[in-house]
């Protein structure tokens, strides 16, 4: 769901008793400021949120009046990108850009990197961990999440690496976690071929 920043444009449908096409902008205090309704925060929520609250503030003004929001024209973003990343900085980016196109825009990963606990600050306080091997191994869309403005990626040092190889369909080194099990790593590396001897397995340490 889209959330919304500071200087996007938006277009509000107000229809019933009071029926009107109002076009909006989000001031730089988050604020839009609709006809006979006065100032209404909208920064930082997602448009169905910031649809509910228009929507409880028109019914107590108007009645038998439905409210429609639209984002008409969504304003860049600001996102920073430190840590283990080639080109470490400030970017305006895109409003709907991604973690893994973030990383891009920081011409992606140096060794050592990890992709399972990159970390995502937001101007509220709140931080996220993410593991992206949700996505870019198990195609998860939800969990390469969009980026809000003022948001921070921090791409974190990792020395947990481990070589799969043998009769598995995707060969190769990936990154665990103390808490994964063997059939997850198994998992990583797409599982097992068709004729794999799995009573022939070893480890080295």
């Amino acid at each position: 769901d889209y959330v919304i920043s500071f200087n996007d444009q938006l277009e509000l449908l107000l229809d019933g008793s009071n029926s009107t096409l109002l076009q909006l902008r989000v001031d730089l205090s988050g604020n839009v400021n609709i006809p006979d309704l006065g100032s209404l925060s909208l920064v930082n929520l997602t448009l169905s949120e910031a649809q509910r609250k228009i929507q409880k503030s028109v019914e107590s003004s108007y009645i038998g009046t439905q409210s429609y929001l639209s984002v008409k024209k969504p304003s860049l973003r600001k996102i920073s990108i430190i840590g283990l990343v080639n080109e470490p900085g400030t970017y305006l980016v895109n409003p709907f850009i991604s973690i893994s196109e973030a990383i891009s825009y920081a011409s992606g990963l140096v060794d050592g990197a990890s992709l399972r606990s990159i970390q995502v600050k937001s101007t509220d306080g709140t931080t996220k961990e993410i593991d992206l091997y949700n996505f870019l191994i198990f195609g998860d869309k939800s969990s390469d999440i969009n980026l809000k403005n003022g948001d921070t990626v921090i791409v974190k040092a990792t020395s947990n690496i481990i070589e799969i190889e043998g009769s598995i369909h995707r060969p190769m080194k990936y990154e665990y976690k103390e808490t994964d099990k063997f059939e997850d790593l198994i998992a990583f590396a797409l599982g097992f071929k068709e004729l794999a001897n799995t009573n022939n397995i070893s480890t080295d340490f």
